[in-house]
């Protein structure tokens, strides 16, 4: 795709369709051009590209709205002389702009991807300053990734979310579950929207032990067993779900039927200490997800400091300071706030003072690496000391091997997580654990170690 191509529109918006800060067409009339480019039935592919402006809120908060909106006029002026001749660019609203390219297949798409956080990348001079404005940007493509525009512009959005997730300044392509073809994808969407009602859903739970094989706490794992499907892969379907907008009862399904297993088992006399909890991206971000926390332990009576939270490392660093407060509104009702996969793509040690944090999960890619020559024991160990000095303990997921468990117990993780110490199993399973707690303790043969 030529990057000096001209930059007339398809069709030229009216005037009531146009946004008065960028004089871009607005969502609604880009959403209508690519609906009638489908309805079209174009030969090739359709590429559908959203950007967002990283940290584009601190942007404002440090520097003002006036200029947060001259950043806003530059990145769209930018996009406009980038953009193909036969292609059409919005602003969506906030900080998110869209492209659409019809005969965009998917490696000229990554390839215009790429050349788009190029044209970004020059500083933006500003009175006498300049900024730097990177951008994360979110790519589908039709037909594979949506039939629809407001289907590709959704998962778009998702991708962008994702890119913003690793740090920003990056591309994100919309997934394939399994490579499916639209029509295979399209039934499992509908197949996942049924499966609530279907109660296709279920729990397992992981145990998490201490320093000496005793249980301190489970992990409520979601599994999705469909009649023809079988067993879905967690992530697949998860992804999918975030897609769908049906994350939202799947999480609040989740977290409800936890805190309910927590009290049958304490009523019947097993004292599992606590349940720990998986919570997606959008889902954290919801308005209202504290409040459904609350009206779940509420309606379920259990107290909050049997219930464990864990948020991923890449969703609290959208926004530092608004995950910051929401966790703080959780532990205000005793829940204990714990970051997964902690160390992944970031440079985040620094950000331990700022958050309200009960865990830190050493991510699993660290354990894997530990017994190897030159591996991640040092950066496991250094993990667990600044956690340490910070009140907070560590956990080490994803222990498979004795070598590991060996390795990561010299490191000082308070906590061990994984195949190794015991599988996923149905709620029956862990009463029978609860009765003969030596299972856990198998392969712990030595005291724990004195240190690194």
């Amino acid at each position: 795709m030529p990057a000096n191509a001209a930059t007339q529109q398809v069709q030229e918006p009216s005037p009531v369709d146009r946004d008065t800060l960028t004089g871009l067409m607005r969502g609604g009339a880009l959403e209508a051009v690519l609906e009638r480019t489908i309805h079209g039935k174009p030969e090739g592919a359709i590429g559908v590209c959203v950007l967002g402006i990283d940290r584009f809120r601190h942007i404002n908060d440090l520097l003002g709205y006036d200029a947060g909106d001259r950043i806003l006029r530059e990145v769209a002026d930018r996009l406009s002389r980038w953009l193909p001749r036969n292609g059409s660019l919005a602003r969506l609203g906030g900080d998110d702009f869209a492209i659409v390219v019809p005969g965009l297949e998917e490696r000229e798409a990554m390839l215009s991807g790429a050349a788009i956080l190029n044209i970004l990348e020059p500083p933006i001079p500003l009175d006498q300053r300049e900024i730097f404005a990177s951008a994360s940007l979110g790519l589908s493509i039709y037909p594979e990734d949506g039939g629809s525009a407001p289907q590709l512009l959704r998962r778009a959005s998702l991708a962008v979310a994702r890119a913003k997730a690793r740090g920003g300044g990056v591309l994100e392509r919309a997934t394939n579950p399994n490579g499916l073809r639209p029509e295979e994808r399209y039934q499992m969407e509908g197949a996942l929207r049924r499966a609530l009602e279907n109660n296709e859903l279920t729990l397992r739970y992981q145990p998490q032990v201490d320093r000496d094989g005793k249980l301190r706490g489970l992990e409520a794992l979601l599994v999705w067993n469909h009649p023809e499907l079988g067993r879905v892969q967690t992530e697949t379907f998860i992804r999918l779900a975030e897609e769908i907008g049906v994350i939202a009862p799947i999480g609040a399904w989740v977290l409800e039927a936890a805190c309910r297993q927590m009290m049958a088992w304490r009523q019947a006399g097993l004292a599992v200490p606590r349940v720990a909890v998986n919570v997606s991206p959008l889902q954290f971000s919801c308005p209202h997800f504290v409040e459904m926390v609350r009206r779940v332990l509420r309606e379920t009576g259990l107290n909050g400091d049997a219930l464990e939270l864990e948020i991923t490392e890449g969703t609290i660093l959208r926004d530092i300071e608004e995950s910051a407060a929401r966790m703080r509104e959780l532990r205000s009702s005793g829940v204990r706030i714990a970051i997964d996969d902690f160390g992944v793509g970031y440079s985040p040690l620094t950000y331990l003072h700022r958050l309200p944090l009960d865990v830190v999960k050493v991510d699993r890619t660290f354990v894997s690496e530990i017994t190897k020559p030159s591996g991640s024991l040092p950066v496991v160990h250094t993990i667990t000391v600044l956690a340490h000095h910070r009140g907070l303990e560590v956990v080490a997921e994803g222990v498979e091997t004795e070598g590991e468990l060996e390795l990561v117990r010299a490191a000082r993780c308070d906590m061990v997580q994984g195949y190794l110490i015991g599988n996923p199993v149905p709620s029956a399973g862990i009463a029978e654990l609860m009765m003969q707690p030596e299972r856990l303790t198998t392969h712990f043969h030595a005291p724990w170690p004195g240190g690194y």
